[in-house]
């Protein structure tokens, strides 16, 4: 209750203890009017009905007030869970980070390894002379190329023609054969999404994941990040999809991936 109910309940309380009062001395030293007495039983019937309001009125703001009270410890109790979420999810930023950063300087090793072996190659293919019946390093890289450009692009006709368990497989056949070449970035790529088709969504999530850590200049890493967060409104959490989805539309704007986001987005809100 108010002060201002509170001034207004003493005030009615204490008219009526002087009302009393004055009955009283009115009764002991003359009989009253009837009119009178008539007047004053009214006045006492306002007053207790005033104060029987005011008694229902206290009431009422003491439920409000608890009501006021829960409503903010279980306002608390939200921040308090959200707060956890987003340190977990700054947790797991720094572990994928710190893991990107170890990614990034075995592959710039790897790809110094393999730099000097391909200047040494080059090296024997313009001193070593060609003899008869013996094939030149340099043919030998060529056929090669060619061998790998052919798996490829087998693999990636099957993906076309949506026959995405042969695509997977023949992915897969291709990045063992080839773990380092011009189309090994693709070929990640078109892997995960052939898996995703296949509802194979944790498996697509972590593989999309891996492509777009290692080859983070890629044309395909939009896609790829908003794949993964439509593979995790089917196996985990939105909110989860939802950082995904934002991140394509912050990073990637104008992209097709961006306008995919934001329907999915829209899709979430409602």
């Amino acid at each position: 209750m108010n002060t201002n109910n509170k001034n207004f309940f003493k005030a009615f309380i204490f008219s009526s203890i002087i009302l009393f009062f004055v009955s009283s001395i009115l009764a002991g030293c003359a009989p009253m009017e009837p009119d009178s007495i008539h007047r004053l039983k009214v006045q006492v019937k306002k007053l207790n009905k005033k104060t029987a309001e005011l008694s229902q009125s206290d009431t009422y703001l003491q439920k409000k007030l608890h009501q006021m009270q829960l409503n903010t410890a279980n306002n608390g109790v939200e921040i308090s869970s959200l707060n956890a979420k987003i340190r977990d999810i700054y947790g797991r930023y720094e572990v994928e980070s710190h893991n990107l950063n170890i990614l990034q300087k075995r592959f710039r090793e790897y790809r110094l390894m393999v730099n000097k072996e391909l200047v040494k190659l080059l090296k024997l293919a313009k001193v070593e002379p060609v003899l008869p019946g013996k094939t030149s390093v340099k043919s030998v890289v060529v056929k090669k190329e060619n061998s790998m450009e052919y798996g490829f692009k087998k693999a990636l006709s099957l993906y076309n023609k949506k026959d995405f368990a042969g695509a997977a497989a023949a992915f897969r056949k291709f990045l063992n054969k080839y773990p380092q070449s011009n189309f090994t970035a693709d070929a990640m790529f078109y892997k995960a999404s052939a898996n995703f088709d296949l509802k194979k969504y944790p498996v697509s999530i972590l593989e999309f994941h891996k492509f777009s850590q290692i080859y983070p200049k890629n044309p395909n890493v939009p896609m790829a990040i908003y794949l993964q967060g439509a593979g995790f409104l089917k196996v985990s959490d939105p909110s989860d999809a939802s950082i995904l989805f934002r991140q394509v539309i912050s990073d990637y704007p104008g992209t097709k991936a961006a306008g995919l986001s934001k329907q999915a987005l829209s899709g979430l809100s409602k």
